[in-house]
Protein backbone atom coordinates (compact mmCIF):
# COMPACT_ATOMS: atom_id res chain seq x y z
CA UNK A 1 0.00 0.00 0.00
CA UNK A 2 0.96 3.55 -0.64
CA UNK A 3 0.93 6.68 1.02
CA UNK A 4 -0.32 9.58 -1.25
CA UNK A 5 0.68 13.41 -0.33
CA UNK A 6 -0.27 16.43 -2.35
CA UNK A 7 1.60 19.12 -0.56
CA UNK A 8 -0.03 22.65 -1.96
CA UNK A 9 0.66 26.05 -1.11
CA UNK A 10 -2.33 26.05 1.32
CA UNK A 11 -3.12 22.63 2.39
CA UNK A 12 -1.51 19.13 2.76
CA UNK A 13 -3.66 16.40 1.40
CA UNK A 14 -3.23 12.63 1.70
CA UNK A 15 -4.77 9.06 1.40
CA UNK A 16 -3.49 5.65 1.08
CA UNK A 17 -3.79 4.16 -2.37
CA UNK A 18 -4.47 0.31 -2.18
CA UNK A 19 -3.86 -0.22 -5.70
CA UNK A 20 -7.70 0.10 -7.03
CA UNK A 21 -8.67 3.08 -4.70
CA UNK A 22 -7.97 5.79 -2.46
CA UNK A 23 -8.45 4.75 1.04
CA UNK A 24 -8.77 7.53 4.33
CA UNK A 25 -8.59 11.06 2.98
CA UNK A 26 -7.68 14.01 4.72
CA UNK A 27 -5.68 17.49 4.52
CA UNK A 28 -4.69 20.09 7.10
CA UNK A 29 -3.89 23.65 6.36
CA UNK A 30 -0.79 24.26 6.49
CA UNK A 31 -0.48 27.95 5.67
CA UNK A 32 0.68 30.47 9.07
CA UNK A 33 2.37 26.90 10.99
CA UNK A 34 6.27 25.95 10.87
CA UNK A 35 7.22 22.98 8.72
CA UNK A 36 7.38 20.96 12.10
CA UNK A 37 3.99 22.14 12.82
CA UNK A 38 2.54 21.51 9.79
CA UNK A 39 3.94 17.76 9.72
CA UNK A 40 3.21 16.24 13.18
CA UNK A 41 0.09 14.70 12.45
CA UNK A 42 2.19 12.33 10.78
CA UNK A 43 3.54 10.98 14.19
CA UNK A 44 -0.46 10.17 14.50
CA UNK A 45 -0.69 7.56 11.40
CA UNK A 46 -2.07 4.25 12.00
CA UNK A 47 -2.90 2.49 8.24
CA UNK A 48 -4.39 -0.72 8.30
CA UNK A 49 -1.98 -2.22 6.15
CA UNK A 50 1.83 -2.00 5.77
CA UNK A 51 2.81 1.12 3.83
CA UNK A 52 5.94 0.06 1.31
CA UNK A 53 5.86 3.34 -0.26
CA UNK A 54 5.40 7.21 0.41
CA UNK A 55 5.10 9.84 -2.73
CA UNK A 56 4.51 13.41 -2.91
CA UNK A 57 3.68 16.36 -5.19
CA UNK A 58 5.02 19.44 -3.65
CA UNK A 59 4.51 22.95 -4.80
CA UNK A 60 4.97 24.45 -1.75
CA UNK A 61 8.92 24.74 -1.22
CA UNK A 62 11.89 22.33 0.25
CA UNK A 63 11.32 23.66 3.88
CA UNK A 64 7.76 21.62 4.24
CA UNK A 65 9.01 19.16 1.65
CA UNK A 66 11.86 18.27 4.10
CA UNK A 67 10.60 18.34 7.41
CA UNK A 68 7.70 15.88 5.95
CA UNK A 69 10.12 13.52 4.50
CA UNK A 70 11.91 13.64 8.32
CA UNK A 71 8.76 12.81 10.09
CA UNK A 72 8.02 9.54 7.59
CA UNK A 73 11.79 8.60 8.08
CA UNK A 74 11.59 8.83 11.38
CA UNK A 75 7.46 7.42 11.75
CA UNK A 76 6.99 4.60 8.85
CA UNK A 77 11.42 4.48 7.89
CA UNK A 78 10.63 5.12 4.25
CA UNK A 79 11.88 7.54 1.56
CA UNK A 80 9.90 10.23 0.65
CA UNK A 81 9.71 9.96 -3.49
CA UNK A 82 8.63 13.03 -5.24
CA UNK A 83 6.39 12.76 -8.88
CA UNK A 84 7.71 14.82 -11.63
CA UNK A 85 6.08 16.05 -14.63
CA UNK A 86 7.05 13.43 -17.69
CA UNK A 87 6.46 13.23 -21.34
CA UNK A 88 3.47 11.03 -21.32
CA UNK A 89 1.94 8.63 -18.33
CA UNK A 90 0.06 5.69 -19.67
CA UNK A 91 -1.80 6.96 -22.69
CA UNK A 92 -1.86 10.56 -21.59
CA UNK A 93 0.34 12.61 -23.04
CA UNK A 94 2.42 16.04 -22.14
CA UNK A 95 1.03 19.01 -24.90
CA UNK A 96 4.00 21.23 -23.82
CA UNK A 97 7.03 21.90 -25.84
CA UNK A 98 9.10 22.28 -22.31
CA UNK A 99 7.65 19.38 -20.54
CA UNK A 100 9.34 20.95 -17.51
CA UNK A 101 7.56 24.00 -17.32
CA UNK A 102 4.21 22.04 -16.56
CA UNK A 103 3.98 21.59 -12.69
CA UNK A 104 3.49 18.44 -11.55
CA UNK A 105 0.65 19.12 -9.73
CA UNK A 106 -1.18 20.48 -12.68
CA UNK A 107 0.60 17.14 -14.76
CA UNK A 108 -1.22 15.01 -11.97
CA UNK A 109 -4.74 16.40 -12.30
CA UNK A 110 -4.24 16.21 -16.11
CA UNK A 111 -3.59 12.22 -15.91
CA UNK A 112 -5.85 11.73 -12.68
CA UNK A 113 -9.09 13.33 -15.07
CA UNK A 114 -8.05 11.51 -18.22
CA UNK A 115 -7.83 8.50 -16.54
CA UNK A 116 -10.59 8.22 -14.57
CA UNK A 117 -13.03 9.24 -17.03
CA UNK A 118 -11.04 8.36 -20.07
CA UNK A 119 -12.92 10.96 -22.75
CA UNK A 120 -12.38 14.68 -23.67
CA UNK A 121 -12.05 16.71 -20.10
CA UNK A 122 -11.90 20.28 -19.70
CA UNK A 123 -9.73 20.45 -16.29
CA UNK A 124 -10.05 23.39 -13.69
CA UNK A 125 -7.74 23.36 -10.57
CA UNK A 126 -9.39 26.53 -8.55
CA UNK A 127 -5.74 27.12 -6.11
CA UNK A 128 -4.27 29.58 -5.62
CA UNK A 129 -3.74 30.22 -9.29
CA UNK A 130 -6.52 28.39 -12.03
CA UNK A 131 -5.08 26.73 -14.19
CA UNK A 132 -7.35 24.98 -17.21
CA UNK A 133 -6.50 22.27 -19.44
CA UNK A 134 -7.85 20.61 -22.21
CA UNK A 135 -7.39 16.71 -22.45
CA UNK A 136 -8.69 14.79 -25.62
CA UNK A 137 -10.84 11.91 -26.20
CA UNK A 138 -7.21 10.29 -26.98
CA UNK A 139 -5.84 10.99 -23.95
CA UNK A 140 -3.47 14.25 -25.55
CA UNK A 141 -2.83 17.16 -23.83
CA UNK A 142 -3.65 20.32 -25.87
CA UNK A 143 -2.82 22.91 -23.58
CA UNK A 144 -4.07 25.28 -21.28
CA UNK A 145 -4.44 28.56 -19.62
CA UNK A 146 -2.65 30.02 -15.86
CA UNK A 147 -4.38 32.75 -14.20
CA UNK A 148 -4.70 34.12 -10.92
CA UNK A 149 -7.17 32.51 -8.32
CA UNK A 150 -10.14 34.47 -6.62
CA UNK A 151 -8.05 35.09 -3.34
CA UNK A 152 -5.59 37.07 -5.49
CA UNK A 153 -7.84 39.01 -7.99
CA UNK A 154 -9.63 40.11 -4.84
CA UNK A 155 -6.15 41.10 -2.99
CA UNK A 156 -4.88 43.02 -6.45
CA UNK A 157 -8.07 45.21 -6.27
CA UNK A 158 -7.55 45.69 -2.37
CA UNK A 159 -3.76 46.39 -2.82
CA UNK A 160 -3.94 48.73 -5.58
CA UNK A 161 -6.64 50.73 -5.36
CA UNK A 162 -7.57 53.48 -3.11
CA UNK A 163 -11.06 52.84 -1.52
CA UNK A 164 -12.03 49.15 -2.58
CA UNK A 165 -10.77 47.47 0.35
CA UNK A 166 -12.36 50.13 2.84
CA UNK A 167 -15.49 49.86 1.66
CA UNK A 168 -15.38 45.72 1.25
CA UNK A 169 -14.52 45.93 4.93
CA UNK A 170 -18.36 47.43 5.72
CA UNK A 171 -20.09 45.69 2.95
CA UNK A 172 -22.37 42.79 4.59
CA UNK A 173 -21.04 39.83 3.78
CA UNK A 174 -21.02 36.81 1.35
CA UNK A 175 -22.41 35.80 -2.29
CA UNK A 176 -24.22 33.26 -2.91
CA UNK A 177 -23.48 30.36 -5.99
CA UNK A 178 -26.63 32.25 -7.79
CA UNK A 179 -25.47 35.62 -7.46
CA UNK A 180 -23.71 37.23 -10.60
CA UNK A 181 -24.21 40.74 -9.49
CA UNK A 182 -23.04 42.17 -6.15
CA UNK A 183 -25.20 44.80 -3.75
CA UNK A 184 -21.86 46.19 -1.70
CA UNK A 185 -18.58 46.71 -2.57
CA UNK A 186 -17.40 43.10 -1.13
CA UNK A 187 -20.35 41.23 -2.78
CA UNK A 188 -19.24 43.06 -6.25
CA UNK A 189 -15.54 42.00 -6.09
CA UNK A 190 -16.48 38.28 -5.22
CA UNK A 191 -18.86 38.50 -7.78
CA UNK A 192 -16.38 39.78 -10.52
CA UNK A 193 -13.60 37.40 -9.66
CA UNK A 194 -15.90 34.61 -10.13
CA UNK A 195 -17.90 35.74 -13.19
CA UNK A 196 -14.37 36.54 -14.70
CA UNK A 197 -13.62 32.79 -13.92
CA UNK A 198 -16.44 31.47 -15.03
CA UNK A 199 -16.53 33.44 -18.08
CA UNK A 200 -12.85 31.88 -19.22
CA UNK A 201 -13.90 28.43 -18.52
CA UNK A 202 -17.45 28.88 -21.08
CA UNK A 203 -14.51 30.60 -23.30
CA UNK A 204 -12.23 27.47 -23.11
CA UNK A 205 -15.09 25.27 -23.72
CA UNK A 206 -15.65 26.99 -27.22
CA UNK A 207 -12.71 26.34 -28.05
CA UNK A 208 -12.02 23.02 -27.35
CA UNK A 209 -15.95 21.56 -28.77
CA UNK A 210 -14.86 24.04 -32.01
CA UNK A 211 -11.73 22.11 -32.18
CA UNK A 212 -12.73 18.69 -31.29
CA UNK A 213 -16.04 19.25 -32.35
CA UNK A 214 -17.28 17.67 -29.12
CA UNK A 215 -17.91 19.95 -25.32
CA UNK A 216 -15.81 18.04 -23.52
CA UNK A 217 -16.46 17.07 -19.40
CA UNK A 218 -15.94 19.73 -17.03
CA UNK A 219 -13.67 18.38 -14.07
CA UNK A 220 -13.36 20.69 -11.55
CA UNK A 221 -10.77 20.39 -8.29
CA UNK A 222 -8.70 22.80 -5.73
CA UNK A 223 -9.76 24.60 -2.62
CA UNK A 224 -11.82 26.73 -3.86
CA UNK A 225 -13.93 24.24 -7.25
CA UNK A 226 -17.50 24.12 -5.34
CA UNK A 227 -17.19 28.30 -5.07
CA UNK A 228 -17.18 28.10 -8.73
CA UNK A 229 -20.68 26.65 -8.90
CA UNK A 230 -23.19 26.41 -10.60
CA UNK A 231 -21.80 26.32 -13.95
CA UNK A 232 -25.04 26.23 -15.76
CA UNK A 233 -25.71 23.73 -18.61
CA UNK A 234 -22.77 22.19 -18.53
CA UNK A 235 -21.63 18.58 -17.55
CA UNK A 236 -19.60 19.03 -14.65
CA UNK A 237 -17.40 16.92 -11.86
CA UNK A 238 -16.26 17.85 -8.66
CA UNK A 239 -13.07 15.71 -7.82
CA UNK A 240 -11.29 17.12 -4.81
CA UNK A 241 -8.91 14.49 -4.59
CA UNK A 242 -8.03 14.78 -8.18
CA UNK A 243 -4.50 15.42 -7.49
CA UNK A 244 -3.87 12.23 -5.88
CA UNK A 245 -6.28 10.59 -8.18
CA UNK A 246 -3.40 12.00 -10.62
CA UNK A 247 -0.30 10.63 -8.48
CA UNK A 248 -1.45 6.87 -8.30
CA UNK A 249 -0.93 6.41 -12.09
CA UNK A 250 2.41 8.73 -12.26
CA UNK A 251 4.22 6.77 -9.05
CA UNK A 252 3.10 3.21 -10.68
CA UNK A 253 4.82 4.74 -14.03
CA UNK A 254 8.14 5.73 -12.01
CA UNK A 255 8.50 2.88 -9.86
Amino acid sequence: MKLLFDIGNTRIKWAFDTGSELLYPGELVHRGLTPEQAVAFIADFKPANNIDSVWAINVAGVELEHALAKALESRFGLTLQLARTTKCCGEVINGYTAIEQLGADRWAVIVGAWQHFQRSVCVVDMGTAVTIDAVAANGRHQGGIILPGLALMTQSLNRDTSDIAGFASHSQGNITGDDWFGRDTFSAVQCGALFALRSVIFQALKQISEQDGITPLVVLTGGDAEDLMPLPDLEVELMPMLVLEGLRYLAVEAE
